[in-house]
């Protein structure tokens, strides 16, 4: 049974993690490429 609430733990901390990071990553990524647009326009 233990091991059972270790891997549904994991398996939802993995999710919500995936589920905040993810999105995060990908702003990040767009401000980056916008970054580097502006300096090869200037």
């Amino acid at each position: 049974m233990d091991n059972e609430l270790i891997l549904t733990g994991a398996f939802l901390g993995a999710g919500l993690f995936a589920y905040a990071v993810i999105p995060g990553l990908l702003v990040m990524w767009d401000r980056v490429l916008d970054h580097m647009e502006d300096k090869v326009q200037k």
